[in-house]
């Protein structure tokens, strides 16, 4: 169907070189968008622009270190010099730094909402307002369901993630009148290929089987199943969604 496709437009990912970003920018590519990819990894960039190109889909590269708020701000601003319209944006980039709360030092909690956090507000800072001028635009910020729950060991990274679901609520609010649809994404274990590095290894099979256990569906996500919902609400199909911070999780939550 012609409002799942995205034939014509632009769109922005960061975080692209790998995982999650690689699975979108595909998905989008096949869908008929041109890309924008973000990232540090220059191999891993080139790896995913052969696949967009596949796809016969111009991939233009931004290297740039998320972390820094130099790098995000000249990340945003070579994305207009390369192109002054993008249509759509993905904020993908994120990291984690696992560690008890009472033991996370000041640099891994500053630097992981550096990335997960402020290079969202950054890149929106620029991208989004060539939309609100248009009068249309999507940002996708891609959260986790880490944002819902209490997970040891994870404070950082989980606290970046609620922060990002409530920023996605507020451009929600100040952008939809503007017509650009802002959303989150809050996917649970996906089996990228560092998912499986971790969940694969025999030390944590019998953590993997608990945890697979509690969700209804007894797996965790492939990169793919969450690519197609981010190229849903990219796309014209999801005009009316609207500052939805949406679980990808097999049922976790409303498990007993």
């Amino acid at each position: 169907m012609k409002a799942f496709r995205l034939d014509g437009q632009r769109a922005l990912i960061s975080g692209g070189s790998k995982g999650l970003g690689a699975a979108i920018a595909s998905s989008f590519a096949e869908a008929g968008a041109d890309i924008g990819l973000i990232g540090r990894d220059t191999d891993g960039l080139n790896r995913v622009k052969a696949v967009v190109e596949s796809y016969g889909r111009h991939c233009c590269l931004i290297e740039a270190d998320l972390g820094s708020l130099e790098g995000a701000r000249r990340a945003g601003e070579t994305a207009l010099e390369l192109f002054p319209q993008w249509d759509v944006l993905v904020n993908n980039a994120g990291i984690a730094r696992p560690a008890p709360i009472l033991e996370i030092s000041e640099a891994d909690w500053q630097h992981t909402f550096a990335v997960n956090l402020r290079s969202a507000l950054i890149l929106s800072q620029h991208i989004v307002p060539q939309m609100i001028s248009r009068g249309r635009g999507k940002v996708l910020n891609i959260s986790s369901l880490g944002a819902f729950l209490g997970t040891p060991g994870l404070g950082a990274y989980a606290a970046s993630k609620a922060a990002i679901n409530q920023l996605t609520r507020t451009m929600a609010v100040e952008w939809g009148p503007a017509n650009v649809q802002v959303n989150a994404l809050c996917p649970t274990v996906i089996l990228t290929e560092l998912g499986h590095e971790i969940w694969d290894s025999p030390a944590m099979q019998a953590a993997r089987q608990a945890k697979e256990s509690r969700i209804p569906l007894h797996r965790f996500a492939e990169p793919e199943e969450v690519a197609r919902v981010a190229l849903f609400l990219a796309s014209a199909a999801a005009d009316f969604i609207q500052g939805v911070c949406l679980p990808l999780d097999g049922g976790l939550l409303i498990a007993p």
